[in-house]
């Protein structure tokens, strides 16, 4: 198949990783693939576009900023039409934006099934973000709505977020439920690398629970900080690896001094993402304490990849990931307790930890993956129709 792919991502972070595995799956499955965007296919970091484009949105009121957001959809619209007319897709594959409508309309216009992948309710995660406040934000909850209920096919990364959809006028049975992935050929069990352990000053007979990713308050690492302080109080033997940085390290360092957890912790800092799975290579356990209703984190299944026991609140987005039991253990969402409770389990039951790695990894392979999801993807759109 011909699949045009269209995202409005500066391509750094997980959107630009989610992107690049995806053009990746299809390809490696057979498809023509041709990306485009303000950055296309440019690799982040080295991208001379796609520091203009940050410079840009930085420096920019806004208000410009947002209007620019609401005049990209006619650019998008025209870019897509003659994408349409020159590459001869079957199906434009499109990563939700806000008030994005242009690749929809382009679609309709040039008669070609549109795939809309939705990571986020944007108009509503950016009305609750201080420093991304939207000004025109009836604007684009109305276009959201229209967005997602008129592309030929609507995938969302987890149960809630199906359901928010619908309970903004989304039709039912509209959107399709498809959580992230990972590549299991570059996240695959690894033996733990002994030097780098050593480098961040980890003592062998530690017991490692560990976290990955951007630092930021809602990730419930205070959840996960005060679970290690108690499980240390209680002379269990642990270490607290937390690999990443972001907004909230401040925060987290300054609790760990509280708790006087400062033998039991370290926070690497930002590490790039090819070298993520040598430091979860580390872990015991990795957790993912908490996450917004409607994500589905890719850090769970990379641990997951990489045959590690998962510790998740017991949420619907993470439970469209895990099976509880089976390959991971949830616990009640918010209770440092109930956290606190399963890693011990896990500490106590180094068996255990060793099947569940076994079985999340297995079920990487046979479903959580970026192939399966470029399969599938493609799938639904040979049975849709045209507009």
């Amino acid at each position: 198949m011909r699949i045009l792919y269209h995202h409005r991502t500066l391509g750094d972070g997980a959107e630009g990783i989610h992107v690049r595995e995806m053009v990746r799956a299809f390809r490696d499955l057979g498809h023509d693939v041709k990306v485009i965007g303000p950055a296309g296919e440019e690799t982040p970091g080295r991208s001379r576009k796609s520091h203009i484009l940050s410079t840009i949105k930085r420096s920019l009121p806004p208000t410009i900023y947002e209007l620019l957001e609401i005049g990209y959809a006619g650019y998008s619209f025209w870019m897509s039409l003659m994408e349409i007319r020159r590459f001869k897709p079957d199906f434009i594959y499109d990563r939700y934006i806000t008030f994005n409508v242009g690749t929809i309309l382009a679609g309709k216009v040039g008669r070609v099934p549109v795939c809309l992948e939705v990571n986020a309710p944007l108009a509503l995660e950016r009305s609750g973000e201080q420093d991304e406040r939207l000004i025109f934000r009836r604007l684009a909850s109305s276009l959201e709505r229209w967005i997602c209920a008129h592309a030929t096919q609507t995938l969302v990364v987890s149960t809630p977020l199906k359901s928010y959809m619908e309970s903004i006028g989304v039709p039912h049975g509209k959107c399709v439920v498809m959580p992230n992935g990972v590549d299991p050929n570059r996240f695959s069990p690894r033996e733990s690398d002994t030097r780098l352990r050593e480098q961040l000053g980890i003592p062998q007979d530690r017991f490692i629970v560990g976290f990955s990713g951007v630092l930021r308050s809602w990730h419930g690492l205070d959840l996960l900080a005060e679970a290690v302080s108690s499980l240390a109080r209680k002379g269990r033997s642990v270490f607290l690896l937390v690999v990443g940085d972001g907004p909230y390290r401040k925060t987290l360092e300054s609790m760990v001094i509280d708790l006087n957890l400062g033998h039991y912790v370290c926070v690497t800092g930002r590490v790039p993402h090819d070298r993520v799975a040598d430091y979860i290579s580390l872990f015991n356990v990795a957790v993912s304490p908490r996450a917004t209703f409607y994500a589905s984190p890719m850090k769970v299944i990379e641990y997951m990849a990489l045959g590690k026991p998962v510790v998740v609140p017991r949420k619907a987005n993470f439970l469209d990931i895990i099976d509880e039991g089976v390959n991971g253990i949830a616990f009640e969402d918010g209770n440092a307790v109930a956290l606190e409770n399963a890693l011990t389990t896990l500490y106590e039951s180094p068996v255990q930890c060793v099947e569940l790695g076994a079985r999340a990894r297995e079920k990487v392979e046979r479903r959580l993956n970026w192939q399966w999801n470029a399969k599938t993807s493609c799938s639904l759109m040979e049975r849709s129709p045209c507009p």
